[in-house]
């Protein structure tokens, strides 16, 4: 499910530079004084577009390492926001380099939707719920963070939640089936991959981890 390369949005995001994060100083200077959220692997952007609508006054950073992907997720939210872009930029960055761009401490919530699953045993590493990541985020996150993780992969859910128990990080939710959970399901907002997902009756896996 791949987004084939689009030409044009290379041009796009050099013209559209005051919405993109490219140092640690950014992040400082764009969170400042502010709760911050960052989605990791962002996709076309529907899921950060609509959190941002119903939480206007939090700063999010939306992260995805494929220009084109972060093109067309960036064009989304300036539609749907009238180019009236506020507390929302974009990173495209890879998750290994989060150390680099944020302080120790600096951020609140972490979303990882949907992320690719690196099925053969020998890429487990790429994995974005693999102890290094979640070393990576337990370092970043503030004391009381939260990691909200939602996949349609059964081998990267049981996965995680055997990198958790290598981690320091607290389970707080975790379920194989979001959709029948009405009560923790009223707030969840869906990504593009999510709709095709449940259109198809695939089940919906979530994990909640805090920092203590």
């Amino acid at each position: 499910m791949r987004l084939r390369n689009k030409q044009w949005t290379k041009e796009y995001i050099e013209q559209n530079q005051q919405h993109f994060i490219n140092s640690q100083d950014d992040v400082k200077n764009f969170a400042k004084d502010s709760h911050l959220h960052i989605e990791i692997g962002c996709g076309k952007g529907k899921f950060i577009t609509e959190l941002k609508y119903k939480n206007p006054t939090i700063k999010y950073i939306a992260i995805e390492r494929e220009a084109t992907v972060i093109g067309v997720a960036l064009k989304k939210a300036l539609v749907y926001f009238d180019n009236k872009l506020e507390n929302l930029k974009f990173w495209n960055g890879n998750a290994k380099q989060l150390g680099e761009y944020f302080e120790k401490s600096s951020v609140d919530k972490i979303y990882l939707n949907f992320s690719d699953p690196w099925p053969k045993k020998r890429h487990s590493k790429n994995r974005l719920t693999h102890i290094n990541f979640l070393n990576i985020y337990l370092d970043i996150l503030r004391a009381g963070g939260v990691i909200e993780i939602k996949t349609d992969n059964e081998n990267l859910y049981n996965f995680t939640l055997e990198e958790i128990t290598k981690s320091k990080f607290t389970l707080v939710y975790k379920t194989t089936n979001l959709y029948q959970d009405i009560e923790n399901n009223l707030e969840n907002i869906a990504t593009e991959y999510e709709q095709k997902f449940v259109e198809q009756n695939k089940n919906i896996y979530k994990i909640c981890l805090v920092k203590n």
